[in-house]
């Protein structure tokens, strides 16, 4: 099995990547679904960072080895003792300027609410699987560690494009793929699917949800070790991460809002892919063949693109195809010059018929879902189950009328399923809701598989699987402590701001990134430094406001840190240099 969880500091308790459910939730059955190809798993199930006279450091333990330790105790974590994989991740996710001036790993209790951008294994980990019998050896599973920073690379071998393509931080997963003289020459498609916030926390959480997808996986290349690779694990950045097979240290996308020229901006700002600084697969493929092949992507938003690239924006480049869901109502959208949308998308067929179809399974015609309203039709219509079965419908219809697959020419398609992610940021991945739109997105696997078997022939395309990073339980599932960001930056405010309080030195605060104010700092005469080590010290009680009160349970650990380390980037820096000398 999958590591199951992290020891963290003496006394911060377990952080499992598969949360213990309370009364009344379903068991997870260790034979059953995503457990039963992933028996292989790494047998270091445990880290625990141990106040041993004076000092920290990092011990490995088996799960049935971990010792109790007193709930009371604190331990200072020097940074070299910070687990190294941690240190990698958020390494890898950190692009200079843009990314926040101080960088953040949580320790349990301490969890960012419902965000899921942590370096740790419940967000981390993800299925990865190839699959198309043409291509790929199918019916196997592998178990050494990968990341999603893969799947370009993979593509590139499939197109004889490997030396094209360039050296990336992806690496190709050689041993999917049938030897070159058994392949069916060059695929004429490669599908990307992608489950938004489809993590591996989320398949486990419910694990009869997904039997189409646990068929699909056990005819594919399956790898068990599969992970993110960089942190935050947030949207974004992993689809940019796909697209380029690069990590957002050289990508330049680390998150969904960055900083550029001294202000706080969406990464795809007015849908421009301007700040994405390597091309793709599909910029580089699509050119090198003269704007022949068919290169597109169908998702949620412009934070998608990154699958696809840059488009027409490219010097000898061509507008992709780019369809993008238009989030105040039902309809698409896509940004001209550098993607283009069909027009027979500028209407809503099929929508009605996904709807009714949702809404008729529990024998009523009431326009409800799980007590949830089905109409009227706005964006919010994406957080259930009913916009999948309408997303396969059209992702064909562009399929059909765009002429994917259609030639000897391999074509890039990439889509996302959103409606995970959504419910899991609106009810959360607890809740049935949950567990319907997973159902539902599962439904769609053999329509997908079928439905390119006929399109392109089942001897002719790749299809790859993955997600973009897992979700976030309550924090009462995991008895944690949700840390309040509004409370930190009042804290920081109170602390430091002093000649000039009306301004703070906080530009902005997303917990496991903060950013600060240059000019404010100079007249505060601080430095980064400052504010990392009051982070690196900050305690339960000190998160403490009228929307978080200290719970009774609580009160033993009120002086328990809330951040396993805060770094600036050249303590970073500094830090996974000796870890690597340390524990490499």
């Amino acid at each position: 099995m999958r590591q199951a969880g992290y020891r963290l500091p003496a006394g911060l308790g377990y952080l499992p990547a598969t949360v213990a459910y309370p009364a009344g939730g379903p068991p997870l059955n260790p034979t059953t679904s995503i457990t039963r190809a992933r028996r292989l798993r790494r047998t270091l199930a445990a880290t625990l960072v141990v106040a041993v006279a004076g000092t920290a450091s990092v011990v490995w333990f088996r799960d049935d080895d971990i010792p109790e330790v007193d709930p009371s105790l604190v331990a200072d974590v020097d940074a070299c003792d910070v687990p190294l994989e941690l240190l990698e991740r958020m390494w890898r996710g950190y692009y200079p300027g843009r990314s926040g001036d101080i960088i953040t790993i949580e320790q349990f209790p301490a969890i960012y609410g419902n965000r899921h951008a942590t370096p740790w294994p419940y967000t981390q980990e993800v299925p990865l699987f190839l699959y198309g019998p043409g291509y790929i050896e199918g019916g196997t599973t592998f178990d050494r560690p990968v990341t999603v920073a893969d799947l370009a690379p993979t593509f590139a071998e499939l197109l004889d494009f490997t030396d094209e393509f360039g050296k990336r931080d992806g690496r190709v997963l050689e041993e999917a793929l049938l030897p070159k003289a058994q392949r069916n020459g060059k695929p004429r498609l490669i599908f990307t699917l992608v489950w938004d916030g489809g993590g591996d926390n989320v398949l486990e959480r419910w694990p009869d949800a997904w039997p189409e997808l646990q068929q699909l996986m056990d005819r594919s290349a399956s790898y068990t070790e599969a992970t993110v690779g960089s942190s935050p694990s947030i949207t974004p950045t992993v689809h940019a991460t796909i697209g380029t097979g690069d990590f957002a240290n050289k990508h330049g996308m680390p998150d969904t809002k960055i900083r550029i020229k001294g202000s706080m901006i969406d990464s795809w700002q007015g849908f421009s892919p301007r700040y994405l600084e390597r091309q793709t697969l599909g910029d580089m493929w699509d050119r090198a063949n003269d704007n022949e092949p068919i290169v597109g992507v169908f998702a949620r938003d412009s934070w998608h693109a990154g699958m696809i690239g840059h488009g027409a924006q490219l010097e000898g480049g061509d507008a992709d195809l780019g369809v993008f869901d238009h989030l105040g109502d039902v309809n698409f959208r896509t940004r001209t010059p550098f993607y283009y949308m069909p027009e027979y998308l500028e209407n809503e067929e099929g929508l009605q018929e996904a709807i009714d179809e949702i809404d008729l399974r529990d024998g009523e015609d009431d326009d409800e879902w799980l007590g949830n309203q089905l109409l009227p039709y706005t964006g919010e219509i994406r957080f259930g189950p009913a916009w999948p079965i309408y997303q396969t419908e059209r992702m064909f219809q562009i399929l059909r009328n765009e002429r994917f697959g259609a030639d000897e020419m391999p074509d890039l398609f990439y889509t996302n399923y959103k409606s995970a992610d959504l419910a899991g940021h609106l009810w959360n991945m607890e809740e049935p809701e949950m567990r319907d739109v997973v159902r539902e997105q599962d439904r769609q696997i053999p329509k997908i598989v079928e439905g390119l078997d006929r399109l392109v022939g089942k001897d002719n395309y790749v299809l790859a699987f993955t997600a973009d990073h897992g979700m976030q339980p309550y924090a009462r599932v995991l008895d944690g402590w949700s840390i309040e960001m509004r409370e930190v930056t009042k804290d920081l405010g109170e602390r430091f701001d002093k000649v000039t309080p009306a301004r703070s030195i906080v530009q902005s605060n997303r917990g496991y990134y903060i950013w600060l104010d240059e000019d404010e700092m100079r007249k505060e005469d601080l430095t980064a430094e400052d504010i990392a080590a009051y982070i690196r010290d900050y305690r339960i009680h000190d998160n403490l406001s009228p929307t978080n009160e200290l719970r009774p349970r609580f009160e033993p650990r009120r002086n328990q840190r809330l951040y396993l380390t805060a770094l600036t980037p050249e303590q970073l820096e500094e830090a996974l240099s000796c870890a690597r000398r340390e524990q490499g």
